[in-house]
């Protein structure tokens, strides 16, 4: 009788080389991999404990692993692993929980906040999401930005790397890249070079937020905060002169931003949209512009009626009659507000 002889299966090889990855990785830079046993795994591998410097900085996160080819698509260089019955497991989970995908081909491993792609893909069967080298883990890539990240510090790039990524086309590198422009080299004055450029070249879908916010810092206004370097007089001086250039077609991707649920209001984005536009030499004729301009999405219409009715108040009554002619009833509500109060102020 020949007995069968019992074989390793190569999944387990391939499986065994993502978990040493996300492992090494981890101890090699300081901090700890806490396996979590298979027969303990109700959909998380391990946690990872951040070390810095030797000293512990009470933050853990929760990994799920996957390794293979088969989760990677070398074509839109994406990674994907399934959902299954884990959504949610993972939404309520009380740490993060980051998808971490070992390509065997490429020997390296990109990661994924899960939790967030949840929120964000309430309908996904599957996480999907796109390689680069924001979210590479690996070594390097885990001390300079994971752990900063996580942490909330600052991922300490090079000025060189934050520009070649605040140049890159892929939504995650450019938001790095801006953040560690402003973030950590807020004085370099060619940074606010880079910060406009990024606004004015971009289309809309590819600028961040924070960016919006970050450019808000030069005239600033009540709800602007600062972590770490703060502007000299000398850059805030070179960033107004950049600002003062903006066109019409730069205040209206401005308004843009506004998001018509907090519009403009006390710690809202558009907050800063409404900072950066009033401080601009030319703003009263740009945003009479914008009023006036029969082709634009009303609510934006409205959005520059009611900065200009905050910055010039009753003299922008007949701006506001016109609109309210033109069917926005809105503009009709800030007239009233106007006539009552003599004033128009969404802070106070």
């Amino acid at each position: 009788m020949t007995l069968a002889i019992p074989r390793y299966p190569q999944s387990a090889v391939t499986a065994k080389r993502g978990v040493n990855h996300v492992r090494n990785t981890v101890e090699n830079a300081g901090s700890l991999f806490l396996k979590i046993e298979q027969e303990n795994d109700l959909g998380i591998d391990a946690l990872i404990e951040f070390i810095q410097n030797g000293t512990p900085l009470n933050h853990q996160i929760a990994v799920q692993i996957k390794s293979g080819q088969s989760y990677y698509d070398s074509d839109s260089k994406e990674c994907l692993f399934p959902i299954g019955n884990h959504r949610e497991y993972w939404s309520k989970h009380r740490l993060l929980v980051y998808g971490i995908v070992y390509v065997p081909s490429l020997d390296t491993a990109y990661w994924v906040d899960t939790k967030h792609y949840l929120k964000s893909h309430p309908q996904a069967s599957t996480v999907r999401f796109r390689t680069s080298e924001a979210n590479r883990f690996d070594e390097s890539s885990f001390i300079r930005i994971i752990l900063p990240g996580v942490v909330g510090q600052v991922p300490t790039l090079s000025l060189d790397e934050a520009f070649g990524l605040a140049r890159s086309s892929k939504p995650d590198e450019i938001y790095l890249g801006v953040v560690v422009l402003f973030r950590r080299y807020p004085n370099v004055l060619q940074v606010w070079d880079e910060l406009l450029r990024c606004f004015r070249d971009r289309p809309r879908d590819q600028i961040p937020g924070h960016l919006i916010y970050f450019l808000a810092h030069v005239p600033g206004h009540d709800d602007i905060f600062y972590h770490g370097e703060q502007l000299t007089p000398t850059t805030q001086r070179y960033a107004a002169q950049l600002l003062a250039g903006l066109s019409y077609a730069d205040v209206l991707k401005l308004l843009s931003f506004i998001d018509p649920e907090s519009s403009i209001s006390r710690g809202s984005l558009g907050q800063s949209v409404e900072a950066i536009i009033s401080s601009l030499p030319t703003s009263g004729r740009l945003l009479r512009q914008a009023v006036a301009d029969g082709g634009l999405d009303m609510f934006m219409r409205e959005c520059a009626a009611m900065i200009l009715a905050m910055n010039e108040q009753m003299e922008a009554v007949p701006v506001l009659t016109e609109l309210a002619v033109a069917g926005s009833w809105y503009a009709n509500e800030m007239l009233a507000h106007l006539k009552e109060w003599g004033q128009i102020n969404p802070y106070a």
